[in-house]
This record gives C-alpha cells, sequence and structure tokens, in this order.
C-alpha cells in the first residue's frame, strides 16, 4: 500500500485535496466540518431534544432500549456515506467506526453490552453492492472497542429502499423483513446493534423485536450517523 501511495498519493474522498502522513478519509478541513452528537438529545433515540423523550418516542413504542448516533448526517458524512453505499468505496466504513468508537467514550451506558451485531442486508443488495457498509462498519467498531461480533439476523425479504418513505410506509416495508436464524447468538445476550444512519428508528425497532423474540437481554442502537 505504501507503494501505491507514492505513485497515486491519497486524495480527500470530498474535496480531493492530497492528504498528508496519518490522516484518512477526509483533510482537516473537511474533518473540522463533522458536527457531533454529544449533548441534549432524547434519552430513548437520541434525537436533538434539550432534555426528556421527543415527541416520536412519545407517540412510538420503540422496542430497542435506547439509540445514540456518533455524528450528525450532514456535510461532509453525507459524501461519506454515499461514497461508501452506492461508489464502492470501503475506506468510509472504517473513518466511521473509528468516529463511532471515540464516541463510545460518551456514552457509559454502552459498558455493559458486550456484544455487536449490524443490520444485514438482502443477499441479492448485497451481492449488488458487494459488501454491507453496516457490517463494515460494525466488525471495525467490535475490533478497536474490545467487544465481540455476532450476526443473529438476516434479511429474509427484499424490500424497497428506505430513503424515499415517509415514517408509516417504512414501517410497512420492514414488517417481516428481518429473522433471527441463529438465536443461540442472541439468547441472554446484551447486544448492540449498529447501523449507519439512524432516520425515524423503523429499522433498529423492527431488528430489535425480532432479537427480543429470540431472547436477547437487551438490544441498544448505535448508528454512525443521526439523520
Amino acid at each position: 500500500m505504501a507503494g501505491i501511495d507514492i505513485l497515486i498519493p491519497p486524495a480527500c474522498l470530498v474535496c480531493h485535496t492530497r492528504l498528508g502522513a496519518g490522516q484518512k478519509s477526509l483533510c482537516p478541513e473537511c474533518a473540522s466540518q463533522i458536527s457531533y452528537v454529544k449533548d441534549n438529545f432524547c434519552y430513548k433515540c437520541g434525537s436533538e431534544l434539550d432534555e426528556g423523550y421527543c415527541e416520536s418516542c412519545r407517540e412510538t413504542l420503540f422496542k430497542f432500549e435506547f439509540s445514540r448516533s456518533s455524528m450528525q448526517y450532514k456535510t461532509p458524512l453525507t459524501e461519506l456515506m454515499h461514497l461508501l453505499k452506492y461508489s464502492g468505496y470501503r475506506s468510509p466504513a472504517v473513518f466511521m467506526a473509528e468516529k463511532m468508537a471515540e464516541s463510545l467514550k460518551d456514552y457509559p451506558e454502552f459498558e455493559d453490552y458486550p456484544y455487536i451485531t449490524a443490520v444485514p442486508l438482502h443477499r441479492v443488495r448485497k451481492r449488488e453492492r458487494g459488501y454491507n457498509q453496516s457490517e463494515l462498519i460494525a466488525k471495525k467498531l467490535a475490533k478497536l472497542s474490545g467487544k465481540t461480533y455476532i450476526r443473529p439476523v438476516v434479511r429474509s425479504r427484499y424490500t424497497l429502499s428506505q430513503t424515499k418513505l415517509h415514517r408509516t410506509q417504512r414501517l410497512s416495508n420492514l414488517a417481516g423483513a428481518f429473522r433471527v436464524r441463529y438465536g443461540q447468538q442472541a439468547q441472554g445476550k446484551k447486544l448492540i446493534l449498529v447501523d449507519d444512519v439512524f432516520t425515524t428508528g423503523s429499522t433498529l425497532n423492527e431488528i430489535s423485536g425480532e432479537l427480543y423474540k429470540a431472547g436477547a437481554a437487551s438490544v441498544a442502537g448505535f448508528t454512525a450517523t443521526r439523520a
């Protein structure tokens, strides 16, 4: 890799400025634009809020114990996420996992959750993309945090992309889309369920319900970004 870098110097994935030694994915200027989620968020879903529970959580009975996010889904994370999901770039997954590992220090509520799993991708979409971006993030986060990665859940039904659906459609679109294939992996465990973006929480909610049915002790969501 070092030889390749000499021939083709690594560049920022957003502004294409040449990166210096030790810099990854983003140049310092682009990295300085990242908005982190640290304070003032809903206790349940992690959305921006001064205190207490947001309106969405008061109306929706989320099945996960709680959910947190590392960064806001804004520039330059929107660009990195697009490259990761649609352009075959895997390096943003490592970058996001590293930021999430740093954010874990701000969320002591995750300390007694020793297992990490990822939102699964249907085999057709995974074949098209070449990988599951949430799985890449989750596996790297597990290594960085010293937690154990497990894969008890599969996506059993191909669904429409959640991106262009409103809240009600998102919930119905995912109904029955996931199932726990390896129940023994979930039984009695406290798991962190990792995804790339938290939008309405419908994906985390649906999977959490299936994990609880399989005997999970507790499920908490953790996403790279928060829309």
